[in-house]
């Protein structure tokens, strides 16, 4: 077979034509291979590849055979969407609108279940179906979790063969995430249990894995008394819970109280909530072993926050996920390690095979300019936060016609950064208008500077939206984390890879196709340790770009 005739509708790449040439060679060498860790830098074309894996796939081995493509996020899952009209996309309930109660799809089934009536015609329950018929079918990595663990049936229904998982070094995170659970005072204050002062006085007792454990399955029983108390009408939603303009309208729309409104909305989230504590009850039981208690002081709301988070994720994803299929492409720029990756991830290393490219972006147009001011550990921020302030101001002046951004790696830098630099051309977000904010980035004609700290993937930055980003602090894992310093401490190995990882995706925000350019400047005094200690993980096409330079400022 001539994978080149075959694909030509495709138009390969140089860098795609190889990668599927290798992997045409290692299957026929080897049918048993299932892992094919796919290490590919910004500019490859992942998503474009995604479609060629699955179309080899169908041609070589099985043609009836269904494949399955998930993403990290609902942002790169509309730009696969809207650039393949062959993939069947599905996103959850809350996404379509519902035609017969002009709300969302998930609001709309909680009406249609109070009203016990149905919608006539359902926009997502079509979509779904299209989901579980499709050749090529398309999810984010949160729904595809939320369906592989509890809608078995679907998955069965669907019977896909090949996965390809697109920013695979984020799956295992979302993983852990989804079966941690939270606790804090204003979420039993949100739902009114008749028992809240009992809950709220043990939450505070709350000092064990145990004792937590015990604490999550009496709340258990309190949600399923409080939503008896819905189903008889017995139950009032608090006042506090959504009152906006678009409540108020939809409850006209509905001809119905907006206490009603409010109703559905306490019923869907309690529905949800319960759903993350049968979660966490089922996969605790199995492995007890696996789970760390986080505590935390939220300043803002001034009260303890609560979460139990699972170590590792390998268990979940070869159980739920990996177990399923005959093939799986892992695709990421930062897989960096075959046996490493598959430690992390609990694949068998005898049927992984791993393929890594060097980034085809020339490196005059990527350079990373490593400017050592200080170093931003917790010992030294506070002196390096003083000495930032002319650095970075001479760095803005030095790009003051073009758009930038400001990797930050915390609210706190972030924050101190606003509070330092008076600057209009500076954009800050918050932890809920970051899209908003970078929408403005992107959308303003002046030369505007983003400061984010969660900047690092998932966003590009193309041509004029970014020709120089400032790196203030690197992004080494919180060990104030207990999960963290729990994985550090089992697999020390990891930590190196979790902060060069972070790096790599950080440098390649602005510079996305060949013609574009950007530079890179990292100012954290902190990265001359990690090309002394982990540069095992730093790529050649990487080490190649770092330029060391110095400047002197007056402050």
């Amino acid at each position: 077979m001539s994978l080149k005739k075959d694909l030509l509708k495709y138009n390969p790449r140089r860098e795609q034509q190889e990668t599927l040439d290798f992997i045409d060679a290692e299957y026929k060498r080897n049918p048993l291979n299932k892992f094919f860790l796919l290490n590919l830098p910004v500019g490859t074309g992942k998503s474009h590849l995604a479609l060629m894996l699955a179309d080899w796939y169908r041609k070589t081995a099985n043609r009836m055979a269904r494949v399955d493509i998930i993403t990290n996020s609902k942002l790169l899952q509309d730009q696969y969407a809207d650039t393949y009209d062959s993939i069947c996309d599905l996103k959850g309930k809350e996404n379509y609108e519902c035609e017969e109660y002009a709300c969302s799809c998930a609001q709309g089934a909680e009406f249609a279940r109070l009203n016990k009536t149905s919608c006539e015609s359902c926009p997502y329950s079509s979509a779904r179906e299209s989901y579980i018929n499709g050749g090529i079918s398309l999810t984010n990595f949160y729904l595809y979790i939320l369906y592989a663990m509890y809608n078995p049936k679907l998955m069965e229904a669907r019977a896909a063969r090949v996965l390809i998982v697109d920013e695979a070094h984020e799956f295992d995170d979302v993983m852990t995430g989804f079966v941690s659970i939270k606790i804090t005072e204003t979420i039993i204050k949100k739902f009114k249990f008749s028992n809240e002062p009992v809950l709220l006085k043990e939450l505070k007792q709350i000092s064990t894995i145990a004792h937590y454990v015990e604490y999550l399955k009496y709340l258990n029983t309190e949600i399923v008394s409080t939503q008896e108390q819905m189903e008889k009408g017995m139950y009032k939603a608090p006042r506090d819970v959504v009152s906006d303009k678009r409540d108020l309208k939809l409850s006209k729309v509905l001809n119905v109280k907006n206490s009603d409104v409010k109703l559905m909305q306490v019923m869907t989230d309690l529905k949800q909530y319960q759903l993350k504590i049968e979660i966490f009850l089922k996969e605790y039981k199995d492995n007890p072993n696996n789970w760390v208690l986080e505590t935390s002081y939220n300043e803002k709301l001034r009260q303890k926050e609560l979460s139990l988070e699972p170590i590792w994720a390998y268990d979940y994803l070869d159980k739920y996920v990996f177990s399923h299929y005959d093939m799986v492409f892992l695709m990421s720029g930062t897989i960096l390690d075959k046996n490493l990756f598959c430690q992390l991830n609990g694949l068998d290393v005898e049927k992984a095979v791993y393929y890594s490219i060097e980034s085809p972006f020339p490196v005059k147009n990527r350079p990373i300019y490593y400017m050592p001011v200080g170093k931003m550990s917790f010992k030294q921020k506070e002196e390096t936060f003083e000495r930032y302030i002319p650095y970075i101001k001479k760095i803005l002046d030095k790009y003051s016609t073009s758009k930038g951004v400001i990797h930050t790696n915390s609210f706190e830098l972030s924050n101190w950064i606003q509070k330092s630099i008076k600057d209009k051309r500076l954009i800050f977000h918050d932890s809920t208008n970051k899209d908003e904010m970078l929408r403005m980035h992107c959308e303003s004609d002046k030369p505007t500077v983003i400061v984010s700290p969660s900047m690092d993937t998932g966003v590009s930055f193309d041509d004029d939206l970014a020709r120089f980003q400032i790196i203030a602090k690197i992004p080494y894992p919180t060990l104030g984390s207990q999960k963290n310093k729990m994985r550090q401490s089992n697999n020390p190995d990891w930590y190196s890879w979790k902060t060069v990882s972070g790096i790599i995706q950080m440098s390649g925000r602005p510079v996305r196709s060949n013609k574009d350019y950007a530079d890179t400047i990292i100012i954290d005094g902190s990265f001359g340790d990690v090309m002394k200690h982990s540069s095992q993980f730093l790529p050649d096409w990487v080490q190649n770009a770092i330029k060391r330079i110095n400047i002197k400022v007056t402050s």
